[in-house]
Protein backbone atom coordinates (compact mmCIF):
# COMPACT_ATOMS: atom_id res chain seq x y z
CA UNK A 1 0.00 0.00 0.00
CA UNK A 2 1.23 3.90 -1.17
CA UNK A 3 1.68 6.13 1.60
CA UNK A 4 0.38 9.71 0.49
CA UNK A 5 2.47 12.42 1.95
CA UNK A 6 0.58 16.30 2.16
CA UNK A 7 3.16 19.57 1.69
CA UNK A 8 2.87 21.62 4.52
CA UNK A 9 2.83 24.50 2.17
CA UNK A 10 -0.38 26.43 0.76
CA UNK A 11 -0.90 27.65 -2.68
CA UNK A 12 -2.53 31.17 -1.98
CA UNK A 13 -2.16 32.35 -5.52
CA UNK A 14 -4.67 29.95 -6.73
CA UNK A 15 -6.98 31.47 -3.61
CA UNK A 16 -6.51 34.75 -4.93
CA UNK A 17 -7.22 33.67 -8.51
CA UNK A 18 -10.58 32.04 -7.23
CA UNK A 19 -11.68 35.04 -5.17
CA UNK A 20 -10.95 37.64 -7.96
CA UNK A 21 -12.78 35.55 -10.47
CA UNK A 22 -15.83 35.24 -7.89
CA UNK A 23 -14.91 39.41 -7.57
CA UNK A 24 -15.25 39.39 -11.52
CA UNK A 25 -18.22 37.88 -11.15
CA UNK A 26 -19.31 40.73 -8.96
CA UNK A 27 -20.67 37.99 -6.36
CA UNK A 28 -21.80 38.39 -2.78
CA UNK A 29 -18.92 37.75 -0.58
CA UNK A 30 -19.29 36.06 2.58
CA UNK A 31 -15.63 35.79 4.70
CA UNK A 32 -15.12 33.63 7.82
CA UNK A 33 -12.63 35.66 9.76
CA UNK A 34 -10.32 32.90 11.38
CA UNK A 35 -6.54 33.03 11.98
CA UNK A 36 -7.30 33.30 7.87
CA UNK A 37 -10.35 34.33 6.26
CA UNK A 38 -12.72 31.24 4.84
CA UNK A 39 -14.30 32.87 1.64
CA UNK A 40 -17.46 31.35 -0.07
CA UNK A 41 -19.96 32.99 -2.47
CA UNK A 42 -23.57 31.50 -3.74
CA UNK A 43 -22.19 28.63 -5.38
CA UNK A 44 -18.59 28.47 -3.92
CA UNK A 45 -18.00 26.98 -0.25
CA UNK A 46 -15.15 27.27 1.53
CA UNK A 47 -11.40 29.29 -0.12
CA UNK A 48 -9.08 29.10 2.53
CA UNK A 49 -7.22 32.44 1.61
CA UNK A 50 -4.24 33.81 4.25
CA UNK A 51 -4.50 37.78 4.61
CA UNK A 52 -1.24 39.80 4.58
CA UNK A 53 -1.64 43.29 4.35
CA UNK A 54 -2.01 44.15 0.89
CA UNK A 55 -4.58 41.48 -0.21
CA UNK A 56 -6.64 42.50 3.37
CA UNK A 57 -7.19 46.01 1.90
CA UNK A 58 -7.43 44.63 -1.73
CA UNK A 59 -10.81 42.21 -0.09
CA UNK A 60 -12.15 44.77 1.97
CA UNK A 61 -11.75 47.53 -0.92
CA UNK A 62 -13.67 45.10 -3.15
CA UNK A 63 -16.49 45.09 -0.50
CA UNK A 64 -17.16 48.28 -0.03
CA UNK A 65 -16.60 49.32 -4.04
CA UNK A 66 -16.82 46.68 -6.23
CA UNK A 67 -13.34 47.35 -7.40
CA UNK A 68 -11.46 43.90 -7.80
CA UNK A 69 -8.34 45.45 -9.64
CA UNK A 70 -5.09 43.60 -7.71
CA UNK A 71 -2.62 45.36 -9.23
CA UNK A 72 0.62 45.37 -6.28
CA UNK A 73 -0.99 42.04 -4.94
CA UNK A 74 1.59 39.48 -3.85
CA UNK A 75 -0.62 36.83 -2.11
CA UNK A 76 2.45 34.35 -2.42
CA UNK A 77 4.04 36.71 0.41
CA UNK A 78 2.38 35.05 3.65
CA UNK A 79 5.71 36.00 5.85
CA UNK A 80 4.34 39.38 6.10
CA UNK A 81 0.95 37.77 7.32
CA UNK A 82 -0.81 40.34 9.39
CA UNK A 83 -0.67 39.20 13.69
CA UNK A 84 -3.78 38.49 14.96
CA UNK A 85 -5.29 38.57 11.64
CA UNK A 86 -9.47 38.29 13.34
CA UNK A 87 -9.02 41.15 16.22
CA UNK A 88 -6.51 43.86 14.04
CA UNK A 89 -8.73 43.40 10.96
CA UNK A 90 -11.93 44.10 13.12
CA UNK A 91 -10.20 47.06 14.82
CA UNK A 92 -9.44 48.93 11.76
CA UNK A 93 -12.86 48.33 10.81
CA UNK A 94 -14.25 49.98 14.01
CA UNK A 95 -11.78 52.57 13.84
CA UNK A 96 -12.89 53.62 9.98
CA UNK A 97 -17.01 53.56 11.12
CA UNK A 98 -17.54 50.78 9.32
CA UNK A 99 -20.82 48.91 9.68
CA UNK A 100 -20.06 46.58 12.18
CA UNK A 101 -22.70 44.71 14.54
CA UNK A 102 -22.84 42.51 17.38
CA UNK A 103 -25.09 39.19 17.12
CA UNK A 104 -26.70 38.67 20.52
CA UNK A 105 -26.00 36.08 22.79
CA UNK A 106 -26.62 34.10 25.81
CA UNK A 107 -24.22 36.05 28.18
CA UNK A 108 -24.13 32.69 30.22
CA UNK A 109 -23.49 30.26 27.26
CA UNK A 110 -21.11 31.76 24.84
CA UNK A 111 -17.06 31.65 25.44
CA UNK A 112 -17.17 34.16 21.97
CA UNK A 113 -18.05 37.19 20.62
CA UNK A 114 -19.43 37.42 17.81
CA UNK A 115 -19.85 40.55 15.03
CA UNK A 116 -20.76 40.80 11.67
CA UNK A 117 -19.83 43.58 8.95
CA UNK A 118 -21.93 44.64 6.10
CA UNK A 119 -20.96 46.07 2.78
CA UNK A 120 -22.51 46.49 -0.36
CA UNK A 121 -20.40 43.34 -1.73
CA UNK A 122 -20.71 40.96 1.11
CA UNK A 123 -20.05 40.59 4.69
CA UNK A 124 -17.50 39.81 7.24
CA UNK A 125 -17.91 37.52 10.03
CA UNK A 126 -15.63 37.37 13.17
CA UNK A 127 -15.74 35.37 16.27
CA UNK A 128 -13.57 36.57 19.21
CA UNK A 129 -12.91 35.36 22.63
CA UNK A 130 -14.36 36.64 24.95
CA UNK A 131 -12.07 39.11 27.38
CA UNK A 132 -13.12 42.03 29.90
CA UNK A 133 -10.77 44.29 28.10
CA UNK A 134 -12.31 43.08 24.65
CA UNK A 135 -15.70 44.01 25.72
CA UNK A 136 -14.31 47.17 27.46
CA UNK A 137 -13.06 48.12 23.98
CA UNK A 138 -16.17 47.20 22.39
CA UNK A 139 -18.54 49.11 25.20
CA UNK A 140 -16.18 52.45 24.13
CA UNK A 141 -16.98 52.24 20.57
CA UNK A 142 -20.50 51.85 20.97
CA UNK A 143 -20.85 48.32 20.09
Amino acid sequence: MKQIQFSQTYDNETAHRQVKQLMMQHKQLHIQMNGEAWISSQGTTGIRYIFNRQSWHWILNYLQTGDYEDFGIFPSDITKTIEDTQTTCLKELIEQKCNIARIPFLRETEAYIRLRGLFRFGKLYFSIKRSDEFIDYLNSKGL
